[in-house]
């Protein structure tokens, strides 16, 4: 079956698709589509559909859903005819990723937050997540205008040599096998300025990111800053001085705060959690990007997922199509996937972070992935000494009297109370000085 492509050429892509103002490895037959097969009418440069999504009238990020629902039926056709061998790592992403996309919906009203920065920023300030958050602009750092974001982000790999190595995503590898190669830079930017159709399409999670400053405006607040204090704890010790971790240190943290992701089109993303319990936020600098998540899944469907992550296709699938410029942001927990079409190159730019006001939900779901490893995309191995860091910084918290901030009196000992149970930090002398902590910060109020 013949279908016709959702996008543009790259060449004439490039000029739509360009930013509005403003050790991670992942781990996937022909049949009965149940739904319209017919095929797709060809989208012409005029076409609002295609374009890029500037803000409604009153500045929150327009949704489009015709145009997003035209992208997931043809992801789905491709889909239906990609073939890869059965035992691959694509093979069993692809299958297990459209049969998710056959039951997807668009989010209604409730189930997805489209906001201005300022709704962003006091949704992400407060706490008061419950869905993701989609919003436009706020990146600091700009590219040339006159060129594609992806050719940028090479150009500046050039200075430090493209001889240096990286590792790939390839999906035709075989599932026994790890699911990355290693390549040059050379042999990365030479097939993607290339720019061909593969049905073997790479991905790269591990690029250092390239700007001097990514952090959107709305995820600045000191509410969101919970990763940072973590990892100046761990960088400087008992110092207070400027950081003086070696080389090697520093850059495992500065991956963790920000981050790079390239794509050659059709590769997809099978349903994860993100490692070490940390909420995301991803901002689309080149081409479309599918981003699929399960709404506000009950305990029951959550467990059921956790019990078997690469088959289940149980609880309640939603979707957005993210263009140049959106950003999602999305909280500790969130079971979420990635779809492409075959026609266009992704690049995005993206960093992990942790918020005070959610330290319960936050162990909740470290104990969850320690469980099962599997459900994540990085092991876990350096979750305990982690955990043991947070549980210093709550106990200074709690010594200037700051407990509010971390979710009140009861969050705080909820939180001790599950770090004890699981043995995850050395924690007997902190449980004592925690304890009488709250108790006079409890006398003093009264």
């Amino acid at each position: 079956m013949k279908t016709e492509p959702l996008e543009l050429p790259l060449k004439v892509e490039k000029d739509l698709q360009m930013p509005s103002s403003g050790n991670r490895r992942r781990r996937a037959s022909l049949s009965d589509i149940a739904t319209d097969c017919t095929p797709l009418k060809k989208l012409r440069l005029g076409d609002s559909t295609l374009q890029v999504c500037g803000p409604s009238a009153d500045g929150r990020p327009n949704h489009d859903r015709i145009h997003d629902e035209a992208y997931r039926q043809q992801v789905l056709r491709e889909l239906e005819l990609t073939k890869l061998n059965w035992v691959s790592h694509g093979a069993q992403t692809n299958n297990l990723v459209r049969k998710i996309l056959l039951n997807s919906k668009q989010p209604t009203a409730d189930e997805a937050h489209f906001c201005t920065g300022d709704e962003a920023a006091m949704k992400a300030e407060l706490g008061s997540v419950d869905a993701p958050i989609f919003t436009q602009g706020q990146q600091q750092s700009r590219w040339d205008s006159m060129r594609r974001p992806i050719s940028q982000l090479f150009r500046s790999m050039e200075d430090l040599g493209l001889d240096r190595t990286i590792s790939v995503q390839v999906p035709s590898r075989n599932c026994q096998m790890d699911s990355c190669e290693e390549k040059t830079l050379r042999e990365v930017r030479d097939r993607f300025l290339n720019g061909q159709p593969t049905n073997d399409p790479w991905n790269l999670l591990d690029l250092q990111n390239p700007l001097p400053s990514i952090l959107p405006s709305f995820l600045e607040g000191e509410n969101c800053q919970l990763l940072l204090r973590i990892r100046d704890a761990v960088l400087m010790g008992e110092s207070a001085e400027r950081h003086i971790a070696f080389t090697e240190d520093w850059n495992i943290w500065r991956n963790v705060t920000e981050w790079a992701l390239l794509s050659e089109g059709g590769h997809n993303t099978a349903p994860h959690m993100d490692s070490h319990g940390y909420s995301t936020w991803i901002k689309v600098q080149e081409g479309h990007i599918g981003f699929g998540w399960m709404s506000r899944p009950t305990q029951e469907e959550r467990d059921a997922w956790m019990s078997n992550p690469h088959s289940c296709t149980g609880g309640e699938w939603r979707y957005i199509i993210l263009r140049p410029g959106d950003i999602v942001f999305f909280t500790s927990g969130t079971i979420h996937f990635v779809f492409r079409t075959r026609r266009t190159q992704t690049f995005a730019l993206g960093s992990h972070i942790l918020q005070w006001s959610s330290i319960v939900e936050w162990i909740e779901i470290v104990i969850a992935q320690m469980r099962n490893s599997s459900v994540t995309n990085e092991n876990l191995d350096s979750m305990p000494k982690i955990v043991h860091v947070v549980v210093k910084l709550v106990t200074n918290r709690i010594k200037t009297g700051r407990v509010e901030e971390m979710g009140g009196r009861d969050a705080v000992k909820r939180f001790l109370a599950l770090v004890e149970v699981r043995g995850l930090s050395r924690l007997m002398t902190y449980r004592l000085i925690i304890i009488r902590l709250l108790r006079n910060a409890h006398i003093r109020r009264k």
